[in-house]
């Protein structure tokens, strides 16, 4: 891989200005999903933990929207939620990352997530724990055991956010009470070397002080993604760096201080390109209809792509690739009964949920009151949507494409593709039979998505988190350049690479939030059982 700039490690900080040391087993950067539950299974294990964290207690943000992605965990059996196989689960997994993944990690992982669930849900009250609401449960009785040879499963425990972030701050508390030590306002900036093996962590206090915290059993980095750090971005994404001309190209996360981190110590970045939650991909209808695989258009008005193909996010990144310009959704009145065909995955729509159902139902009404001009509507990520209504194809096609000409195409495509459901068989782009349903049933709609790649824009274009790190193996032992482990050095969460391979996707809806606390409460165990 070649030197980046940000992959030259500083100068170091002088002896004379470290004022403190410190001494445990094990020594934990950053206190998210990955870094909370080591810390928690490292105390329980008996081992001795200083937890290190740049944000303040109080005010600390935990990334995430509330779905967290788990499977066969004792909670889900009493929603009824069916148990998944592991095998089935971990085959398809391999086939969505073009094994690029670390099958043993990924085993792993998919071995010990349910137990993990239940273990950080301890805390919570029995009230606290039913107002947890398993998403698509129970399925609708049209979804696809299989999509394009892709799987997907329901079941992923949503929270509220407050919730969300109570969980992951008694899982905090319950590790101080164990004998964590966690270091707030604190910042880790450089790791220490002896004999190849990482012992030492040098750090700035919240008075602009320098201490170093030895680690007898190991340092696990858990200090988050890099989608803040532009050059790292543009070095490592390189589908979205060549997808994305100019803008806000930087995501919702961090800075990459623990990856960078970790390669000053030798450690081995993943192959590129890498892998992010958003970037090189975009669709509209998020938020309003999900992931639901009805007809889309371009700005152009012409179909252009098979809009159901294995689960959302690999059906969306032909939208890439689009003429900039707005994407359209488009579906008619039986919409509602349409959303129960899509498959569980990340962005989908969860019909189950009575507000997310009166949602679309509020935003419909709205429309008809307003048919023949374009309403907007705010998303629950906070961007402003298009959306319309009308009663006949071409009074929607005037509403929505200012061009004649583009709206000769909408109106071509809606027969076309009425004719293809018609025929049962997409012959233009392969769509599964039972996803193609007509649009027919008055009044008709158009939901909106800007694609411009000058400005990556909500779930076009734009950047949320990466999802890619260094290589570790199955104990998430930091490699180096030799592929071989370095000693005392890990990494978790989204420090951790060897878990999406080239392009985030999913199964179940959360799954990057699931396997960060998993691996994470893993690594914790592993490191304390470390003999010295």
């Amino acid at each position: 891989m070649p030197k980046f700039e940000w992959a030259l490690p500083p100068a170091p900080i002088p002896k004379e200005k470290i004022v403190q040391e410190q001494e445990a087993d094990v020594i934990i950067l950053g206190a998210g999903h990955a870094g909370t539950c080591a810390a928690r299974s490292a105390a329980e294990a008996g081992a001795s933990v200083i937890v290190v964290e740049q944000q303040k207690d109080v005010s600390q943000w935990i990334l995430g929207i509330g779905e967290w992605g788990y499977m066969n965990s004792q909670w889900q059996k009493e929603q009824g939620v069916p148990e998944v196989d592991i095998d089935t689960f971990v085959k398809d997994w391999q086939l969505r990352t073009n094994n690029r993944s670390n099958v043993a990690l990924i085993r792993r992982y998919a071995r010990h997530c349910g137990s993990t669930f239940d273990w950080l849900i301890e805390p919570l009250s029995e009230a606290e724990r039913r107002s947890i609401h398993p998403m698509m449960t129970p399925p609708s009785k049209h979804m696809p055991l299989a999509q394009d040879h892709l799987h997907s499963w329901t079941g992923t425990p949503h929270f509220s956010m407050d919730l969300m972030r109570k969980v992951m701050k008694e899982n905090q508390q319950i590790a101080k009470e164990q004998g964590a030590q966690f270091l707030f306002e604190t910042k880790a900036l450089q790791l220490e070397k002896t004999n190849h093996r990482v012992y030492a962590v040098l750090c700035e206090t919240a008075n602009h002080t320098y201490i170093r915290l030895k680690a007898k059993k190991g340092i696990l980095l858990s200090a988050g993604d890099y989608s803040k750090n532009r050059q790292m971005c543009e070095d490592l994404l390189t589908e979205m760096a060549d997808l994305v001309d100019e803008g806000d190209f930087c995501g919702h996360g961090w800075n990459g201080d623990g990856i960078r981190m970790g390669v000053w110590a030798g450690g081995r970045l993943e192959p590129r390109s890498h892998a992010g939650m958003g970037g090189n991909y975009s669709f509209p209808g998020f938020d309003t209809i999900g992931s639901t695989a009805t007809l889309r258009l371009n700005t152009h008005g012409q179909r252009y792509s098979n809009e159901g193909f294995g689960t959302h996010v690999l059906a969306a990144i032909p939208g890439a690739k689009q003429p900039n310009g707005l994407l359209w959704s488009l579906f008619d009145s039986n919409i509602l009964a349409e959303t129960t065909y899509q498959a569980a995955c990340h962005a989908s729509f969860d019909y189950t949920d009575s507000n997310r159902v009166q949602d679309l139902v509020n935003l419909m009404g709205r429309a008809q009151q307003h048919k023949g001009e374009m309403i907007f509507h705010t998303d629950v990520a906070g961007d402003v949507r298009p959306f319309a209504c009308a009663d006949t194809i071409e009074d929607l096609a005037a509403t929505i494409y200012p061009q004649i000409e583009d709206q000769q195409h909408m109106i071509q495509a809606v027969a076309r593709y009425d004719q293809l459901c018609a025929l049962g068989k997409d012959e233009d782009f392969g769509k599964e039979a039972f996803l193609m349903h007509p649009i027919q049933k008055p009044p008709f709609y158009a939901s909106g998505q800007y694609k411009d790649s000058h400005r990556p824009f909500g779930q076009s274009m734009k950047l949320l988190v990466t999802v890619s790190g260094l290589l570790t193996d199955a104990y998430q032992n930091v490699l180096d350049a030799n592929f071989e482990p370095i000693p005392g050095l890990y990494a978790s969460g989204n420090c951790c690479g060897g878990r999406f391979g080239l392009q985030y996707t999913t199964s179940i809806p959360g799954q990057s939030i699931s396997m960060a606390q998993t691996l994470g409460r893993l690594a914790g165990i592993d490191m304390a059982k470390l003999v010295i």
